[in-house]
């Protein structure tokens, strides 16, 4: 035994002697910058996004009149976020409510709020829900419910071919190359008119692929903040129908556009009664104040009832094959708690009239102080645009001759009109004027080749 314990013992030593040698070895070649034994060590840093570096740049600015008007949140007028009074209400009655349940929620998310939800954008006498006719799921905002859609139709339809608007918000055109589609942009805006281009609209869509997926913005479109009118929404959906498309409908936060969220809803309730399929993505973070805590709805209006079990089976089998979970419960139960109860409605009512009514006056003052300047473009028609974005169409020279003047916009063109103050409103239409008279001389600004704008001139486009 004496014998075996000793040899064990050797061994040991030796083991050791080895590991103690690769150890060092390793620790000098990485004292030496070679590679590391770290799992992260080939991690690369993230690129930061266009809002995260004006973010930065807007922190690092030391002056007293910066402005950041590429923000997401809707401010008040002393420039914090948008507090409502109805969603505190609710949050109390919620938080004293001793009976409200902790099982799971649903695969597709809270019954209370999808009945709310869908009330709200269809209206109470909506034929399309006494008829049984609609799925709603719960999603995180409108993005994350076009996100879905968009992997819906693919994976689960033989839909392939889809049209966006030229210029549109550009995750759309990400969402759906990413699920698989065929893209195609349609004309929606005239950059020398600075107006909706209806023509070029109405002849893209006519000459489209048929049972394409169009994507369409129900109100205060993204980025322009134009829409159509009454009469010209008829005929998009005449087009519609003639041409079997599928309408997938973006409704970003109804209320905020008009003042009045069946105005905002109107397009997508117009569509649904004429008896058609269309998919309609709505969010409740904006016009709740809901940004920590934030949910949304996709909703599916079908033509034939007998579609339903089908699709809303489908869609729970996908979220559960991924493991998708629905959004917070909490802000489920909040805007389904003020939308169902009348007098906390009508406290939400009133508050969105009134950040309604502060963007418009903002807007118009804004358009007065630059015809007041003279400025050169199409500023007089900033009154036509809806919501509380403005779109300036700069180019980038411009945008970043702004920058220089410490008023942070993005490559977008689009201001986010409650980051201005009655302070200085003058500064920024100042701003916009020395940019605009700086480049007036132009024949063509740098703006008319954005990947966005690429290839307007088309043989239908009759507008400009």
């Amino acid at each position: 035994m004496n014998a075996i314990s000793a040899v064990s013992h050797s061994l040991l030593l030796q083991a050791f002697g080895k590991s103690s040698s690769r150890r060092s070895a390793a620790t000098g070649r990485r004292g030496n910058g070679g590679g590391s034994l770290s799992p992260f060590a080939c991690l690369k840093r993230a690129t930061p996004t266009e809002l995260d570096n004006l973010e930065q740049d807007y922190q690092l600015d030391a002056s007293s009149q910066k402005m950041n008007l590429a923000t997401e949140v809707f401010r008040n007028e002393v420039g914090k976020p948008q507090f409502f009074q109805a969603v505190k209400k609710a949050e109390i009655i919620i938080a004293c409510d001793d009976f409200l349940s902790s099982e799971p929620l649903p695969p597709l998310g809270n019954p209370e709020f999808l009945h709310a939800a869908t009330e709200l954008v269809l209206g109470k006498s909506s034929p399309a829900q006494t008829q049984g006719r609609v799925v709603g799921i719960q999603t995180k905002n409108s993005i994350d419910g076009l996100a879905l859609a968009a992997q819906f139709l693919r994976q689960k339809t033989t839909r392939d071919f889809c049209l966006l608007a030229r210029p549109c918000n550009t995750i759309y055109w990400k969402i759906f190359k990413a699920a698989g589609f065929n893209c195609q942009r349609y004309q929606y805006y005239s950059d020398t008119k600075g107006e909706l281009n209806i023509y070029g609209l109405v002849a893209d869509l006519m000459t489209a692929p048929d049972e394409a997926v169009v994507v369409l913005d129900a109100c205060a479109q993204h980025p322009t903040g134009l829409d159509p009118s009454t009469d010209e929404w008829k005929l998009l959906l005449h087009i519609v129908k003639c041409k079997k498309m599928l309408p997938l409908i973006h409704l970003e936060a109804p209320g905020l556009a008009s003042g009045d969220p069946n105005q905002d809803a109107w397009p997508v309730r117009y569509f649904a009664d004429c008896g058609i399929d269309l998919l309609c993505a709505q969010s409740f973070v904006k016009n709740f104040s809901l940004y920590n805590e934030t949910v949304g709805q996709l909703m599916v209006v079908l033509a034939n009832s007998a579609h339903l079990n089908a699709v809303r089976g489908q869609f729970e089998s996908m979220l559960l094959d991924t493991n998708a979970e629905c959004s917070s419960v909490y802000a489920s139960r909040v805007v389904a708690k003020i939308l169902s109860d009348d007098k906390i409605r009508s406290d939400w009512s009133q508050t969105l009239e009134e950040m309604h009514r502060r963007v418009f006056q903002l807007r118009a003052d804004l358009s007065k102080r630059l015809a007041e300047l003279k400025t050169p473009g199409h500023w007089q028609k900033l009154v036509e645009q809806s919501g509380h974005y403005l779109y300036s169409n700069l180019s980038r020279s411009q945008i970043r001759q702004l920058k220089d003047r410490h008023i942070y916009v993005p490559s977008s063109g689009r201001m986010n009109l409650t980051s201005v103050q009655s302070t200085n409103l003058d500064s920024l239409a100042a701003g916009l004027n020395d940019v605009s008279q700086a480049a007036k001389g132009d024949v063509v600004s740098d703006n008319y080749f954005r990947t966005d704008h690429f290839n307007t001139v088309h043989k239908y486009y009759h507008s400009a």
